[in-house]
């Protein structure tokens, strides 16, 4: 999958929407074209995707540990 910069001008791939896309996202084969969006649509579906996919902290590798002395 790759996301990257519209090139050319399109309209926003989501219903209603009527402004000009900015991103281009391509699944590389799987989608027979590229999915195109606003940067308003974008912002609301990063949104969208942030209340169902939180990312977990990473443990840090001193924590918890004892010291040897």
């Amino acid at each position: 999958m790759k996301m990257q910069k519209c090139n050319h001008e399109l309209k926003c791939d989501f219903y209603g929407c009527k402004n000009l896309a900015k991103y281009a996202f391509s699944t590389k084969g799987f989608i027979r074209r590229e999915l195109v969006f606003c940067e308003n649509c974008m912002k609301e579906m990063y949104a969208l995707f942030g209340e169902v996919l939180v990312p977990k902290g990473v443990e840090s590798a001193f924590k918890g540990r004892k010291r040897k002395e």
